[in-house]
């Protein structure tokens, strides 16, 4: 069964626009000209066009330096008028990540990656998670019933943004989790044993239904083009619904959750009463 994240995305962005308006602005800054982030930067205008918010994109040049930026950052975050700034990643090789991400203030780091929102995150004094991890909380929460601790959950790949800060929300939460990166032999073996499977390594159709339960769930944050060139996930499909498995295909799947989440945090930043819900 196909998982909706489009209509799951548009549910939420109706109870934001029920929220009052918000006169702070949505700052997004852009290193280079990276295809597919300015793709996924106009998404995130689109919406916020949608939201009433003021969305500002500020551009920088793909050479432009690791102190330069995070001093810029830093000037751009400062007014009061500023809910919140963004990095878009990934960065150009040169830059360093963490040095620049974490020159956002927690206040408005709607994205929660840098070390301030992530220390309280995984400290659990937060005001909000990660996008992915909301996006998890929220789909876990439609399609499980039941005790969570009865269940195995595997996470398919370490990163920074979807690997290490899921299986930290999910550690704790369900039986047992493994998490599988590209260093743990016989990978397709341990997913058979999930009945949740998050991924996010971004290697189209890195398995299938033949390697699942049947009536797994999969979450699936993979985008990358497979052999026809054509957008895929890291799940193939094809055999998906014969065994039952429910799953988000890709695109239309985490993608729209993604940038939903995101502005749930930018609301919840700015307006501590609109906070949907304790985690």
């Amino acid at each position: 069964m196909i998982i909706d994240g489009k209509a799951i995305a548009a549910e939420i962005m109706e109870r934001l626009k029920a929220l009052p308006k918000q006169d702070r602005f949505f700052g997004a800054v852009l290193v280079g000209r990276d295809p597919a982030s300015v793709n996924f930067l106009a998404q995130k205008e689109r919406v916020a066009r949608e939201l009433g918010i003021d969305f500002r994109l500020y551009e920088f040049p793909e050479a432009t330096t690791t102190d330069v930026l995070r001093a810029e950052i830093g000037r751009l975050a400062a007014p009061k008028a500023c809910g919140a700034l963004i990095v878009q990643l990934p960065l150009p090789e040169h830059v360093n990540r963490h040095y620049v991400l974490n020159a956002i203030p927690k206040g408005k780091d709607a994205d929660c990656l840098g070390e301030s929102a992530l220390g309280a995150f995984y400290t659990g004094r937060g005001a909000i998670v990660p996008p992915s991890v909301a996006v998890v909380e929220e789909v876990i929460r439609r399609e499980i019933r039941g005790d969570l601790r009865t269940l195995n959950a595997a996470v398919v790949g370490a990163g920074f943004l979807i690997g290490k800060p899921v299986g930290f929300w999910l550690q704790n939460r369900v039986g047992e989790l493994v998490v599988l990166d590209i260093s743990v032999r016989d990978v397709h073996a341990k997913l058979g044993e999930a009945d949740i499977v998050v991924s996010g390594t971004g290697h189209a159709h890195l398995f299938n239904a033949a390697h699942l339960k049947p009536g797994a769930l999969v979450i699936d944050f993979g985008f990358a083009r497979d052999a026809s060139g054509k957008i895929a996930g890291d799940f193939d499909p094809a055999g998906a619904e014969e065994k039952g498995i429910r799953y988000t295909r890709t695109p239309g799947g985490t993608g729209p959750l993604l940038v939903a989440k995101l502005y749930e945090n930018f609301y919840s930043l700015n307006s501590p009463s609109s906070v949907f819900g304790a985690r």
